[in-house]
């Protein structure tokens, strides 16, 4: 079918769509619980109409991010948004390149071609590839193209199609050259919390608390659409409340992933696997830094830290190397106008309980040793706040998990140094049990007569005077 020439704006789509439009999506639009992601869609939208998805040439986007993030949820929406501007709205996996010939063969049948059904799939395919090429005005969504041979099949597939649009979802980043990357963050908590309630409503035990545990779940789960969505699905089947699913999320994370929907969810996998499904692809360098990364709070990390010398003398460059590996699978996501990165909770967390008993306790003191090496300066003098303000929530977390697992060095000493910060920048509350819990790992490591016990004492001397116990002092 060609499309006729107007010379102007494109016309109507039903002008010159065939009577029937082929559509195979793998699920229905959620309408109205569809949440937080209108400005996704636009620019999607804005995507295509900038390539001008109406003339000869092809057009494509990818939707990048974190497994569980909603990118084939955001592609299907889309589809369903614009149907009546496409021939045809299809989907295709791509998790490899035989999944992709596969799914592609078979859609022969929405096509028309159902007498191709016998044919091996490279026939069918090639069949397929005829009817994209010759009906001008189709989207293509190809879904999870989430490895090297995946990309590379996909970009293969891209140069041999004309007159459509497709839509890639991906954990990569910029693995297609020439594709249009729109990235796909975590929802907005707001947003998040109105999804649990929309899709809970009428089927969960609803309490006065409603509003605000909601808040409360949709920041434990990271605003992660998969695990909301699952959490969802749960509350639902046990018709329990959003405080009885954060609690039960709390105590058992690690078996506990909810009753996956597909209706809802379109996706087979648990959290876990979602998030960690790249992991197993990363070099070792960039493995053993988002393990570390488990260990730090939630929190941006500042790139400066990246300047400092690695635990077990690995070099600054092969750090900043495996940054990259780790970002480019969407496992860390950095900051287009600030000095930034950050790992998802979910993914910490997850990261973390896949670790065995060894190498956990192995990246934790690599970790402590990290930040105990970065975070140096005098807290007295606030020009050292630039440095030491970013790095303290991570000290915080680290020094805490470091003690429970009884690493004495130098827990000690950052739990001393983040003291002697929050002290100086009078947060008194946070600085005394930092320097309490330091002058007892001292006195118990080192006895009442060594240096740095007097040195703790002298801290917390500090404190008390400015908080007015001097008899204590």
């Amino acid at each position: 079918m060609t499309k006729p020439d107007t010379g102007g704006d494109p016309p109507a789509a039903e002008a010159w769509m065939p009577q029937q439009r082929p559509i195979r999506l793998p699920y229905p639009s959620l309408g109205t619980l569809f949440k937080g992601r209108a400005a996704v869609l636009s620019r999607i939208h804005d995507a295509v109409r900038r390539g001008g998805r109406y003339g000869a040439s092809l057009t494509a986007q990818a939707i990048e991010g974190l497994g569980g993030v909603g990118k084939t949820r955001a592609a299907v929406e889309y589809a369903w948004a614009h149907r009546d501007d496409y021939t045809a709205l299809l989907f295709v996996t791509a998790e490899t390149p035989d999944a992709m010939t596969h799914d592609l063969a078979a859609l022969t049948d929405v096509l028309g071609l159902s007498h191709l059904d016998n044919q091996p799939d490279e026939d069918r395919r090639s069949a397929v590839m005829a009817w994209l090429n010759a009906n001008p005005g189709w989207l293509l969504i190809l879904d999870n193209v989430d490895t090297d041979a995946a990309a590379a099949a996909a970009g293969a597939l891209l140069g041999r199609l004309t007159g459509g649009q497709v839509l890639l979802t991906s954990r990569l980043h910029g693995f297609v050259p020439g594709v249009e990357a729109i990235p796909l963050d975590a929802l907005d908590r707001t947003d998040a919390a109105a999804l649990l309630l929309g899709w809970t409503e009428g089927s969960r035990l609803a309490t006065p608390a409603d509003p605000a545990d909601s808040m409360a779940l949709a920041e434990e789960l990271g605003a992660l659409p998969l695990a909301l969505e699952m959490a969802a699905a749960t509350i639902r089947a046990r018709h329990c409340s959003l405080a009885d699913y954060r609690r039960l999320w709390r105590e058992s994370r690690g078996s506990f992933t909810g009753q996956n929907e597909p209706a809802i969810t379109g996706y087979h996998r648990n959290v876990d696997v979602a998030l960690l499904g790249a992991v197993e692809t990363l070099p070792a360098d960039a493995r053993a830094l988002l393990e570390r990364l488990a260990f730090f709070a939630p929190d941006p990390v500042p790139m400066s830290l990246l300047d400092v010398a690695a635990p077990n003398g690995t070099a600054a460059e092969t750090v900043r190397t495996a940054l990259i590996d780790v970002a480019g699978h969407s496992l860390v996501s950095r900051a287009p106008d600030a000095a930034i990165f950050a790992v998802h909770p979910l993914v910490q967390d997850a990261t973390r309980r896949s670790l065995d008993a060894a190498t956990a306790s192995r990246r934790l003191v690599e970790a402590l040793a990290w930040i105990d090496a970065a975070f140096v300066g005098d807290p007295e003098d606030p020009r050292t706040w630039l440095v030491l303000n970013p790095l303290a929530p991570h000290a915080w977390a680290l020094v805490w998990v470091a003690d429970r697992a009884g690493v004495t060095e130098p827990t000690s000493r950052l739990m001393s140094a983040l003291g002697e910060l929050f002290h100086d920048k009078g947060e008194f509350a946070r600085a005394e049990p930092l320097m309490r819990r330091a002058l007892a790992i001292d006195e118990a490591s080192h006895g009442d007569a060594h240096p740095n016990v007097a040195t703790r004492l002298n801290n917390l001397a500090r404190l008390l005077k400015a908080t007015n116990r001097l008899g204590e002092a």
